[in-house]
């Protein structure tokens, strides 16, 4: 029957099962986990349950705003609001892997596959993914829906398929912009507009979710309402929303008129992208990919790649990480998504007034105003060797097993390079915003110098737990996002745990103080030698294939 329906819409079935399959193996196939596993998964999709569990979490923030609030049309509208965010945080990165690659043309240029063949793939690749995300999301809030108002599981369905029609609403609306956008702007500087764009809708979302986060925290949250009237047909969210208002028979003619123009945007972006998504817009997309930029002014070469790291595989570490962060978008936004996160943790912690106390002076108001800021330092360690380990251009790697360099070696460099261009500038930051509210600056030096020695202590960990040469595996969609989460958990509980007895036991005496440094301090030392083992053991199993 499928294939029957196929070829009334001139899709050869064969070529469409295998490019999908082709698709969604090449997308999902490794995960985090499954990657680190000798033996290969026996799931077909390891990566889908990784978006799964992720995005779950967002969907359970949003079900406690589901059962405090008790205005549908309110709770519906932030609900896929955040859910057309997230899409479209995922899709303006991940655009060419999702939708259509400039490697389509290249690989697929040469066979007998028709236009229509090619769309209905990249369209179902497309769905498949936004499926996952969506369904992750909705599926608790949906739950709580139909249990919300009386059993109404009319009401859990139309909440699911405004989640979806939102979905697909933003990803056409992400193709028409991008092919629009693209004969304007070269297609590199196109993706680097979209990777900073995606930094200003997290920053959003992060704080969206800790406004809403406050607002429940106040009982502000379930007194909240929005009244659907005219005017709420120029807000998108709204024309998906009222699906769930229809599902229960309020305003129902203005409800349809919601979401006749929702699907009527929707199947004009549908229409437009049938007319742009084929072999022939993956050969202008090649071609530009190929092109140059532009020239640019030739920057003075520098004598030394970074301080500290002049000879040697620290040196190769550190010119490689250095280059990576200026040409690789995806891992330059892996190291900045961490700025609007200690803005936002900072902002909260400051909203209550007074300042962030002295650890020294008053340890029980410093940890209550400072402990979301340890939560973005214990993640910062996690996300930059996440990133560090897979990249777009994990083939280069090969150079690493040709070369006559100690493997091991390297990753202890990528190890020390993370730490002093990126992790100690940050710590130092935070001793800047510390120095603005301490009583003395001696108790900055030394709370400075103990979260150094902590955030080393991390990366120690993380390099001895999971060491990998740097950039030299290939990236997959969903790949980090659990074993992230899971890492900042542990890093997250460690650190507030560590802190929390540091500022309450420690701190309140100089010779405990003393001691606690000279600890740290041998315990660095200690963990170093136990990594260079680790990782001198582990290095002698890496291999390009892997």
């Amino acid at each position: 029957m499928i294939n029957r329906l196929l070829t009334a819409f001139d899709i050869d079935p064969v070529q469409f099962r295998a490019l999908l399959s082709t698709s969604l193996k090449t997308d999902f196939r490794t995960g985090i986990f499954a990657s680190s596993r000798r033996k290969p998964s026996k799931r077909r999709f390891p990566g889908l349950w990784q978006i799964a569990v992720f995005y779950g979490f967002l969907g359970l923030v949003l079900s406690f705003i589901i059962i405090e609030n008790n205005d549908l049309f309110f709770t519906g509208t932030v609900m896929i609001t955040f859910v057309m965010f997230s899409v479209a945080t995922s899709m303006l990165v991940e655009f060419q892997s999702i939708v259509v690659s400039p490697d389509d043309y290249t690989v697929l240029a040469h066979r007998p596959i028709s236009s229509r063949t090619f769309f209905a793939s990249r369209m179902a690749n497309l769905l498949t993914y936004l499926g996952v995300i969506t369904a992750a999301i909705g599926l608790i809030p949906s739950v709580v829906y139909s249990f919300r108002y009386g059993f109404r599981p009319q009401l859990a369905l139309a909440s699911m398929l405004g989640m979806l029609g939102a979905s697909l609403l933003v990803a056409l609306f992400i193709v028409f912009l991008y092919v629009n956008l693209m004969h304007l702007v070269h297609p590199k500087k196109l993706r680097r507009m979209f990777s900073y764009l995606q930094l200003v809708l997290s920053f959003l979302v992060y704080g969206s979710g800790m406004i809403f986060t406050t607002l429940l925290k106040e009982e502000v949250l379930g007194g909240m309402r929005l009244q659907q009237e005219i005017w709420t047909l120029l807000l998108p969210p709204t024309w998906f929303a009222s699906l769930m208002q229809l599902a229960v028979g309020h305003k129902v003619w203005l409800s349809l008129a919601s979401i006749l123009t929702g699907a009527g945007v929707t199947l004009l972006l549908s229409l437009y992208a049938y007319g742009k998504l084929s072999l022939e817009y993956a050969a202008i997309l090649s071609r530009l990919d190929e092109s140059s930029e532009g020239s640019k002014t030739p920057a003075r070469r520098r004598k030394a790649a970074a301080p500290l790291f002049g000879r040697n595989e620290g040196r190769a570490a550190a010119l490689l990480i250095r280059n990576q962060f200026k040409y690789d978008m995806k891992f330059r936004l892996s190291v900045l998504a961490i700025i609007p996160l200690t803005i936002l943790y900072l902002l909260t912690g400051l909203s209550s007034g007074g300042g962030l106390a002295d650890p020294f002076v008053n340890p029980v108001e410093h940890f209550e105003k400072a402990n979301l800021l340890y939560f973005a330092m214990a993640f910062f360690p996690v996300l930059l060797l996440a990133s560090m380990a897979r990249s777009d251009s994990w083939q280069a790697s090969w150079i690493f097993h040709a070369t006559p360099s100690d493997k091991g070696k390297l990753v202890l460099a990528m190890k020390d390079v993370l730490m002093v261009l990126f992790v100690l500038p940050y710590v130092f930051a935070l001793g800047v915003i510390f120095f603005m509210y301490f009583d003395n600056y001696q108790h900055v030096v030394v709370h400075v110098l103990v979260l150094s020695l902590l955030s080393h202590l991390i990366m120690q960990i993380l390099v001895m737990a999971n060491p990998y040469l740097p950039f030299s595996r290939p990236l997959r969609k969903g790949e980090r996002t659990t074993g992230v989460f899971v890492g900042i958990v542990v890093a997250a509980v460690g650190m507030t745990i560590i802190i929390n007895i540091l500022t309450r036991l420690i701190y309140v005496s100089q010779i405990s103080t003393g001691i606690a440094l000279v600890v740290l301090a041998v315990m660095t030392i200690l963990f170093e030698k136990l990594a260079a083992e680790r990782v001198q053991k582990k290095s002698r199993l890496f291999q390009f294939d892997q």
